[in-house]
Order: C-alpha cells, then sequence, then structure tokens
C-alpha cells in the first residue's frame, strides 16, 4: 500500500502532469515573483548596513507617511468636530463667547444647511471647502463652465485642513472661545 501511496504523491509525476499547461506558468510566475522579492530584501538589508542614516531616514519617512494615512480625518469627523464645537459654544454666556469662532461656527453650519461644504481626501491630509452651489441644484449658473469657478481662486474656498487627526482651522478658531476679546 506504501508504493501506491508513492507513486499517488510522487512530485516528479505531478511536475509531468501539469508540465505545458497554465498551472505551470502561474507556478512559474509565482516562484519569479518570490525570488524577486528576496533579492530586494537581501539588497535593502545590505545598503541598510552600509548606509544606516540613509536607511533610518527612509524608515522614518514610511513610517511618518503611515502614520498621517492612518489618522487623516474624513467629513464625518470634521462635522463631529463642528458639533462639538457647538455644543462648547452653547455652554458659554453669548457676552463672554468670542465672536470668531461664533461667527465661523454660524457660517459652517450654514454652509452644512445648504449643502456646500465638500471634502476631499488626500492620503496624508484632507481638505474641506465651501463650494458655489449645491450638487442638487441644476441652474444655468451651477452647471455652465464660463460662470463655474476657477481653480485660481480654489485657495479662497478652503475652509479646513485635515492633518494628524486634527482639523486645524476649527481648531485654532476655538481655541479661546470662552474669551470675548
Amino acid at each position: 500500500m506504501s508504493a501506491i501511496m508513492r507513486k499517488v504523491i510522487n512530485p516528479v509525476s505531478i511536475q509531468q502532469k501539469i508540465k505545458g499547461t497554465i498551472w505551470e506558468k502561474w507556478m512559474f510566475y509565482w516562484k519569479s515573483v518570490i525570488k524577486d522579492y528576496k533579492d530586494v530584501a537581501i539588497g535593502l538589508k545590505e545598503e541598510a548596513k552600509q548606509k544606516p542614516i540613509k536607511a533610518a531616514a527612509i524608515t522614518t519617512g514610511i513610517a511618518f507617511a503611515s502614520i498621517c494615512a492612518k489618522t487623516n480625518p474624513d467629513l464625518k469627523s470634521f462635522r463631529s468636530k463642528q458639533i462639538q464645537s457647538v455644543i462648547d459654544l452653547s455652554l458659554v454666556p453669548s457676552t463672554v463667547a468670542n465672536p470668531t469662532s461664533l461667527e465661523h461656527l454660524k457660517y459652517l453650519e450654514k454652509c452644512f444647511n445648504a449643502d456646500l461644504i465638500r471634502h476631499r481626501s488626500f492620503g496624508l491630509f484632507s481638505l474641506i471647502w465651501v463650494d458655489t452651489s449645491s450638487d442638487k441644484c441644476k441652474n444655468y449658473e451651477s452647471t455652465c463652465d464660463y460662470t463655474n469657478w476657477r481653480y485660481i481662486n480654489f485657495h479662497k474656498q478652503i475652509t479646513d485642513v485635515g492633518f494628524l487627526g486634527i482639523w486645524w482651522v476649527i481648531s485654532r478658531k476655538m481655541l479661546d472661545y470662552d474669551i470675548n476679546y
């Protein structure tokens, strides 16, 4: 019985059966990929030994980029930050509240109600901007290419920048929200 089992499991007979088929090409492809990655890993290890400062700088850069990508905020986090800021500001009497914080939050709420807030993630950071018209609005001014705002003025439309899990503009505006000066 063991002779029969050896004949069935014999790797030479399996290689002869798949010879010339797509399975052989598939196995050759994956063996080549594994060999290439192994060669790259060995080369990187040798280069890291020769130039340790360069290797440390590259590793630090890759780690920082991956942290930025992992903590990149989205529109939902911006909306929750805006709502939390409104709640924080509502606990302060209007005579003591910072007018800059109050006006900024009122402006953001008007833009959210008009469906003008847009979000774009760039992997490492995110931008929030105010569009000129709603996506649901299909009048002539919003659909005509000649009346739409140009990318030259885009920097004026940016409302907030998200980086490392923080929305920087709204956080800065809410820094001293309870001090009227």
